[in-house]
């Protein structure tokens, strides 16, 4: 037997911990001298790692679960070899609670990673509901609003008739426009609405594509506050939009 082979079950004991007095220091004196025995001891301590942090629970990885039980099927003639016949059920003992502390651990640490992702879980769904709430709630005080300025804009008169409905409150500049019955836009293009104001250019008021069934939505775009709407226009532009009306309206509102 050579030096390694001497050491090599106390340091899967030193590992978990459950090696105690002169055996642990001459194996600490050992280590010290032998960076052979290091590296098998940081091999060992990363197969504990490994068992702790598995994410499929107290059953560990095939690697970990080999390397381990190897070095503790040596262990008992090991100690059967060093320590007196009646102490042996005594080490025996030990060793089982040493092994049963590990197993308790890397239980409780699965259950603790599985707990804290349930709250992450449940904090985010919390803050996606608040924000959907607060969406609805100032949705409602726009609908709602007795500030709120209501356009109706058009297009030809044979149905389905496109048809779209600009809700708009001036000292917030908040827009809701809903559009029903609108054309499928060619490719490449796209249907922007305007606010056109009482006196300046048109200032663009978002980007949509209606769906199959020629529905869309404008839910608060990008507006400036306190700007006073004479009227709401819709063109058709290139998909990326512009800053300027290209093309003459297909459908313009009319308030009321």
């Amino acid at each position: 037997m050579n030096v390694h082979e001497q050491f090599a079950d106390d340091l899967s004991l030193y590992a978990l911990g459950a090696l105690q007095g002169e055996e642990c220091l001459t194996v600490e004196k050992h280590l010290e001298e032998c960076s052979t025995c290091r590296r098998e001891l940081e091999q060992l301590r990363g197969d504990l790692a490994l068992l702790a942090l598995s994410a499929s629970g107290p059953r560990p990885p095939s690697r970990s679960r080999e390397r381990l039980m190897a070095a503790i099927a040596k262990e008992p003639t090991r100690a059967q070899l060093r320590v007196p016949a009646r102490r042996g059920w005594w080490n025996a003992l030990e060793w089982t609670a040493a092994v049963a502390g590990v197993v308790i651990v890397v239980l409780l640490m699965h259950q603790n990673t599985d707990l804290r992702r349930r709250i992450v879980d449940l904090e985010t769904n919390s803050s996606k509901q608040d924000q959907q709430l607060l969406q609805a709630k100032e949705l409602l005080a726009t609908l709602t609003s007795p500030d709120a300025a209501h356009f109706t804009l058009v297009a030809g008169k044979t149905p389905p008739q496109p048809q779209g409905k600009a809700i708009y409150v001036r000292s917030s500049g908040t827009l809701v426009f809903l559009a029903s019955n609108m054309p499928a836009i060619p490719p490449q293009k796209v249907y922007e609405l305007w606010l056109i104001p009482t006196s300046g250019a048109p200032i663009p008021a978002g980007l949509f594509k209606p769906n199959a069934r020629g529905a869309a939505a404008l839910i608060k775009p990008s507006l400036p506050t306190g700007v006073e709407a004479k009227t709401f226009a819709i063109t058709i532009e290139p998909e990326t939009g512009s800053s300027a009306p290209t093309s003459q309206p297909i459908m313009v509102g009319t308030g009321g």
